[in-house]
């Protein structure tokens, strides 16, 4: 039974992995009866050889099973990568429209885990459930990754918020203070990300000025080509939004997969994901004579073979568009030299809070306590809040409220 220094039962937080890294989260609830994970991801890494380290956690990973649930606030590989080394007796549990995503990359890129994720069940926002004796409202958020979550997480008279990854500057930022008022109050414990905070930066470009000088940059050029992640919707669906009316927007299959996916599958109300048309698959072959009379807007991936299409079309008439994080370009010679060479554009929007809109977030939720998680350099946030009671835990570290 956990009890602090009075006698009293307690909620123990121990952050597995994640308290000095950006990624690989893994973060463990537990009450005398109850043992559950938030996110269970993959170490992040820009070497292409890097082989991510396994998750080592009795009852989770290896001997007889003894958790009660794992439980994913988004898509991204950093928080659900390593479900594949979690012992298969343990539920899992995603969001509705996060898990459809998820399969589709999954399906492509790694079997195991695309078994693993069918047996997910899945929730809503909003929408409460239990795992033993722990409660847990789920609150969709605005990030990179569609369909993200935060947590209130109640048990034991304690209530904890983990924020996923979210941002205050998206399409979407308007609902993260009507969250705070209606659904979260004031809590015990924040588990927060930080980012921007281990980055050193203040990332506070917005996606709505993002969006605008794309769509400037759209109509310079004859062929644009935009480079960002398939999974980064609400860029997408911004560009599909306001594209110019004389252009097309092209796609390859595995992206107009996705694209449909959020459109028949999202549940909430969106203007952003509504959307009648589908765009335009061109796996192969030349595009037709209107198209290359009349130009039009492409997603690709930095990869290979997206490289070389583009290198097909005569240069003066290309404009390309890269919107990624820009600490990826070192590491891909072949899009560096790319976009050295092609007339380009780079503007991203931050999936992460930045550190003015975390100070904002947590005056709004008032926690008695902080842990900062997916950061490398987590002291910084006491400097960015001195009269907050931020708490520094170490990996494997148990945190008992």
């Amino acid at each position: 039974m956990l009890k602090n220094h009075k006698g009293l039962v307690t909620m123990n937080i121990t952050v597995h992995r994640g308290t000095h890294q950006i990624g690989g989260s893994a973060i463990e609830i537990s009450t005398e009866s109850t043992r559950i994970m938030l996110d269970f991801g993959n170490e992040l890494s820009l070497d292409e050889k890097y082989i991510p380290i396994n998750l080592d956690i009795d009852g989770v990973t290896k001997g007889k099973p003894d958790c009660d649930g794992i439980v994913i606030s988004h898509y991204h590989m950093d928080h659900l990568g390593r479900l594949t080394s979690a012992l298969s007796e343990i539920p899992l549990y995603m969001g509705e429209l996060s898990k459809e995503i998820a399969l589709i990359g999954a399906e492509y890129q790694d079997r195991g885990l695309y078994l693993r994720l069918l047996g997910a069940n899945t929730f809503r926002g909003g929408d409460v459930f239990s795992i033993g004796d722990i409660r847990i409202r789920p609150l969709v958020i605005d990030h990179s990754a569609a369909d993200s979550y935060m947590f209130v997480i109640e048990a034991e008279g304690k209530r904890v918020l983990y924020t996923g990854d979210f941002r205050m500057h998206g399409l979407r930022s308007h609902i993260v203070e009507k969250l705070v008022k209606t659904y979260i109050g004031e809590v015990d414990v924040l588990i927060t990300e930080g980012t921007l905070v281990s980055r050193g930066v203040n990332d506070g470009i917005s996606e709505a000025a993002v969006l605008e000088d794309i769509y400037s940059y759209i109509q310079d050029g004859k062929y644009v080509f935009v480079i960002c992640s398939s999974t980064n919707i609400d860029r997408i669906m911004g560009i599909w939004q306001n594209m110019p009316t004389d252009k097309v927007l092209i796609c390859d299959a595995y992206q107009k997969r996705i694209l449909d996916t959020v459109v028949n599958n999202v549940y909430y109300e969106s203007s952003l994901y509504r959307r009648h048309d589908s765009p335009l698959v061109l796996d192969k072959g030349k595009y037709p004579k209107y198209y290359m009379d009349n130009g039009f807007v492409c997603l690709v991936r930095a990869t290979e073979n997206h490289i070389s299409h583009i290198k097909e079309f005569p240069k003066d008439d290309v404009r390309i568009i890269y919107s990624m994080w820009t600490g990826y370009i070192e590491e891909n010679l072949a899009l560096k030299a790319l976009l050295e060479t092609y007339p380009t554009y780079i503007c991203h929007a931050s999936g992460h809070v930045s550190k003015d809109d975390l100070i904002k977030f947590i005056e709004l939720v008032n926690p008695d306590v902080i842990i900062p998680v997916h950061t490398d350099n987590p002291e910084r946030l006491e400097a960015l809040v001195p009269n907050r009671n931020v708490y520094i835990v170490n990996d494997n570290e148990p945190f008992i409220i």
